[in-house]
Protein backbone atom coordinates (compact mmCIF):
# COMPACT_ATOMS: atom_id res chain seq x y z
CA UNK A 1 0.00 0.00 0.00
CA UNK A 2 1.78 2.83 -1.09
CA UNK A 3 0.64 6.73 0.28
CA UNK A 4 1.94 9.79 0.02
CA UNK A 5 3.12 11.52 3.02
CA UNK A 6 1.29 14.30 4.55
CA UNK A 7 3.23 14.90 7.90
CA UNK A 8 5.27 13.10 10.01
CA UNK A 9 5.29 11.53 13.09
CA UNK A 10 7.08 15.33 14.63
CA UNK A 11 4.25 17.15 13.88
CA UNK A 12 1.69 14.55 14.17
CA UNK A 13 2.73 14.50 17.76
CA UNK A 14 2.18 18.28 18.25
CA UNK A 15 -1.51 18.28 16.92
CA UNK A 16 -3.03 15.47 19.26
CA UNK A 17 -3.22 16.09 22.97
CA UNK A 18 -2.31 12.65 23.98
CA UNK A 19 1.61 12.70 24.33
CA UNK A 20 4.58 10.05 24.18
CA UNK A 21 4.65 6.79 25.17
CA UNK A 22 0.71 7.24 24.85
CA UNK A 23 0.75 8.30 20.62
CA UNK A 24 -0.51 5.61 18.64
CA UNK A 25 -0.21 7.81 15.66
CA UNK A 26 3.32 7.66 13.20
CA UNK A 27 1.64 9.15 9.62
CA UNK A 28 -0.40 11.26 8.63
CA UNK A 29 -1.53 10.53 4.82
CA UNK A 30 -4.86 12.04 3.99
CA UNK A 31 -7.32 15.08 5.79
CA UNK A 32 -10.21 16.92 5.28
CA UNK A 33 -13.69 18.00 6.78
CA UNK A 34 -15.16 13.96 5.50
CA UNK A 35 -12.21 11.82 6.27
CA UNK A 36 -8.52 11.18 7.73
CA UNK A 37 -6.06 8.60 6.57
CA UNK A 38 -3.90 7.93 9.47
CA UNK A 39 -0.52 5.37 9.72
CA UNK A 40 0.69 3.75 12.72
CA UNK A 41 4.02 2.26 12.84
CA UNK A 42 4.18 -0.85 15.64
CA UNK A 43 6.76 -0.36 17.55
CA UNK A 44 8.84 -2.63 20.14
CA UNK A 45 8.91 -0.33 22.82
CA UNK A 46 4.91 0.76 22.45
CA UNK A 47 3.24 0.57 25.60
CA UNK A 48 -0.07 -1.05 23.98
CA UNK A 49 1.79 -4.30 22.89
CA UNK A 50 1.03 -7.46 24.53
CA UNK A 51 3.41 -10.46 23.94
CA UNK A 52 4.26 -9.10 20.68
CA UNK A 53 1.46 -7.97 19.01
CA UNK A 54 -0.69 -4.21 19.42
CA UNK A 55 -3.46 -4.91 21.85
CA UNK A 56 -7.43 -4.17 20.95
CA UNK A 57 -6.67 -1.42 23.35
CA UNK A 58 -4.05 -0.20 21.11
CA UNK A 59 -6.37 -0.20 17.89
CA UNK A 60 -9.06 1.65 20.21
CA UNK A 61 -7.02 4.15 21.13
CA UNK A 62 -5.51 4.39 17.26
CA UNK A 63 -8.51 5.20 16.19
CA UNK A 64 -9.90 7.60 19.05
CA UNK A 65 -6.33 10.24 17.73
CA UNK A 66 -6.68 9.23 14.20
CA UNK A 67 -9.97 11.19 14.54
CA UNK A 68 -8.68 13.65 16.50
CA UNK A 69 -6.08 13.83 14.29
CA UNK A 70 -8.42 15.47 11.44
CA UNK A 71 -9.40 18.04 14.05
CA UNK A 72 -5.97 18.88 14.90
CA UNK A 73 -4.32 19.39 11.26
CA UNK A 74 -7.54 21.28 10.00
CA UNK A 75 -6.95 23.46 13.07
CA UNK A 76 -2.85 23.95 12.26
CA UNK A 77 -4.15 25.03 9.21
CA UNK A 78 -6.23 27.43 10.09
CA UNK A 79 -3.48 28.79 12.57
CA UNK A 80 -5.18 27.85 15.42
CA UNK A 81 -3.24 27.28 18.31
CA UNK A 82 -5.09 24.97 21.05
CA UNK A 83 -5.50 21.65 20.51
CA UNK A 84 -8.56 20.48 22.18
CA UNK A 85 -9.19 17.53 24.25
CA UNK A 86 -12.10 14.75 23.26
CA UNK A 87 -13.41 12.25 24.78
CA UNK A 88 -14.92 8.59 23.43
CA UNK A 89 -18.58 8.87 23.82
CA UNK A 90 -19.69 5.68 22.46
CA UNK A 91 -18.12 2.96 20.51
CA UNK A 92 -20.64 0.72 18.54
CA UNK A 93 -20.27 -1.74 16.83
CA UNK A 94 -16.29 -2.63 17.08
CA UNK A 95 -14.80 -5.57 15.27
CA UNK A 96 -11.37 -6.83 15.65
CA UNK A 97 -10.62 -9.43 13.48
CA UNK A 98 -6.81 -9.55 13.86
CA UNK A 99 -4.54 -8.32 15.74
CA UNK A 100 -1.51 -6.52 14.28
CA UNK A 101 2.36 -7.35 14.87
CA UNK A 102 5.18 -5.58 16.18
CA UNK A 103 7.04 -4.08 13.25
CA UNK A 104 3.75 -3.98 11.06
CA UNK A 105 2.66 -0.61 9.71
CA UNK A 106 -1.31 0.20 9.83
CA UNK A 107 -3.43 2.13 8.37
CA UNK A 108 -6.60 4.58 9.54
CA UNK A 109 -9.03 5.38 7.86
CA UNK A 110 -12.08 7.53 9.53
CA UNK A 111 -15.21 8.75 7.80
CA UNK A 112 -16.93 11.21 9.38
CA UNK A 113 -20.86 10.16 9.32
CA UNK A 114 -22.24 13.23 10.99
CA UNK A 115 -21.96 15.98 13.53
CA UNK A 116 -24.76 17.31 15.88
CA UNK A 117 -24.44 19.41 18.75
CA UNK A 118 -20.63 18.73 18.96
CA UNK A 119 -21.24 15.47 18.88
CA UNK A 120 -19.50 14.02 15.99
CA UNK A 121 -20.07 10.34 14.58
CA UNK A 122 -17.21 8.15 13.00
CA UNK A 123 -16.53 5.43 10.44
CA UNK A 124 -13.41 4.27 11.50
CA UNK A 125 -11.46 1.12 9.24
CA UNK A 126 -8.04 0.05 10.47
CA UNK A 127 -6.06 -1.68 7.43
CA UNK A 128 -2.52 -3.71 6.92
CA UNK A 129 -0.70 -2.97 4.58
CA UNK A 130 -1.81 -5.08 2.13
CA UNK A 131 -5.31 -3.60 2.59
CA UNK A 132 -6.86 -6.04 4.57
CA UNK A 133 -9.35 -4.76 7.17
CA UNK A 134 -7.92 -6.26 10.64
CA UNK A 135 -10.80 -3.71 12.89
CA UNK A 136 -13.60 -1.57 12.07
CA UNK A 137 -15.99 0.31 14.69
CA UNK A 138 -18.29 3.21 14.92
CA UNK A 139 -17.04 5.60 17.07
CA UNK A 140 -19.02 8.74 18.38
CA UNK A 141 -16.86 11.44 20.22
CA UNK A 142 -17.16 14.72 21.53
CA UNK A 143 -15.02 18.21 22.09
CA UNK A 144 -14.47 19.37 25.87
CA UNK A 145 -15.94 22.46 26.49
CA UNK A 146 -13.79 25.52 26.60
CA UNK A 147 -13.14 26.71 29.51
Amino acid sequence: MIKELLIESALVQQLIPQKQPFVMLSALYEANEEQVLTGLKIEEDNILNQENYFSEAGLLENMAQSIALQKGYLDYLAQETKIEIGFIGAIKTAHIYRIPKVGEEIFTKVNFIQEFMGIKLSKVEVQDAAGNIIASAEIKTAIAPSS
